[in-house]
């Protein structure tokens, strides 16, 4: 049985910012598709209050998923011997 031994990994985090402010112009409903009757302020209050989200993160429409796996890949191998590697996952 062979060992693996993780040296290394890597993330991307998507430039576009959307903050619960953002959400202030939209309709929230409950889970039986009634609307709710508190104001928007309240519920992502709410929200954030029970979640601590306060902003999400979104990938820009000019990239596709081979990309982010790029850029996640390249942090990865910042600073390893590209030519020591017997695979990347």
């Amino acid at each position: 049985m062979a060992n693996a031994i993780i040296t290394a990994t890597g993330s991307y985090i998507p430039t576009l910012r959307i903050l619960n402010k953002d959400f202030l112009g939209h309709e929230f409903y409950d889970a039986d598709g009634t609307k709710l009757d508190k104001s928007n302020a309240d519920i992502i209050s709410k929200f954030e209050q029970i979640t601590c989200i306060n902003e999400r993160r979104y990938v820009t429409k000019t990239l596709n998923t081979s990309d982010i796996a790029f850029f996640s890949a390249k942090a990865a191998l910042d600073g390893v011997d590209k030519e020591s590697l017997d695979c990347i996952i």
